[in-house]
């Protein structure tokens, strides 16, 4: 296991490789991390199907964020290019490897293609048809939770994806100090799970979460001929017009997209990158 300064230093090198990785390797490998993360909740939905309407609430969200951490799994393992750990990359532009301009544009490639690899998975998953299953009720993971993510305020979003870019990133630093791949399971595990649980909010997640939500609400009402309260009616499970009115490409991105983006960006890059590397700035100058 690495010390304290070893790891600020790993993962800064780690990051200066991914922003200066090829575009097209950046491009794919982040469609991939937006897939997997979609994945991950699509196994978090089917894995509370009906707990939090059994007032199982708390051990929904348990269930659910040990479930959802296998999506940061498939990018930690796999190699992708995720925007709520690639802010860490500012560590590195701050100790002078990147410029501003690569950082930025890094972090804004990772970010669009990360949305395209979650609207992907949106898309196929929806027409698979599994997302009808069970009554109904995987829907209801989805929907009411884009009307909660639209409807909130923008400070409340922006602290939400402070905490939670801290957990994320915590979950990668710890995992880079790790030597053997059970260290690095249970630190993506725990961490990821703590953030899911306390319904912190992350940017990618919700690129497919809401993504989801449009699709679904756009399948019904074309089948009920536009009419917002006959929808809510098939929808069921307590849906409302005025809900459903709410779901829409604006609001999501506006209302939603731009506080949590910016408070993940806060919460890994100052709370965790910065602020961890400052401190153990002296014991890494210590073994230049």
């Amino acid at each position: 296991m690495l010390n304290p300064a070893d790891t600020a230093q790993a993962v800064s090198s780690s990051m200066e490789h991914k922003a200066h990785s090829p575009l097209p390797t950046v491009i794919f490998l982040a469609i991939m991390a937006g897939a997997a993360i979609a994945m991950g909740d699509i196994f978090w939905a089917h894995s509370t199907v009906g707990m939090a309407e059994n007032q199982s609430i708390g051990l929904s969200n348990f269930i659910g964020g040990i479930t959802f951490s296998c999506g940061l799994m498939m990018v930690v393992f796999y190699g992708g290019h995720l925007f709520t750990s690639s802010v860490l990359s500012g560590v590195s532009a701050y100790e002078g490897k990147l410029n501003l301009g690569k950082t930025f544009s890094y972090w804004a490639i990772v970010w669009v293609f990360n949305f395209v690899g979650g609207a992907l998975i949106a898309y196929m998953y929806y027409y698979s048809g599994l997302p009808l299953k069970y009554d109904g009720y995987i829907l209801q993971h989805f929907i009411p939770a884009a009307v909660g993510k639209i409807n909130a305020p923008f400070h409340e979003l922006f602290l939400r994806g402070i905490f939670c870019n801290v957990f994320v990133c915590m979950s990668i630093w710890t995992a880079t100090s790790e030597n053997d791949l059970a260290g690095k399971f249970f630190a993506i595990m725990w961490m990821i799970g703590a953030f899911v649980a306390c319904s912190m909010e992350h940017c990618v997640a919700n690129m497919f979460i809401i993504t989801e939500a449009i699709i679904a609400k756009g399948h019904y009402l074309a089948a009920n001929g536009g009419d917002l309260v006959a929808t809510a009616t098939a929808l069921g499970h307590g849906m409302s017009a005025e809900k459903l009115d709410v779901i829409n490409w604006g609001n999501f991105i506006g209302k939603n997209l731009v506080p949590v983006t910016l408070g993940n960006i806060v919460g890994g890059l100052f709370f965790v990158g910065l602020v961890g590397f400052m401190a153990n700035k002296f014991d890494m100058k210590k073994k230049a």
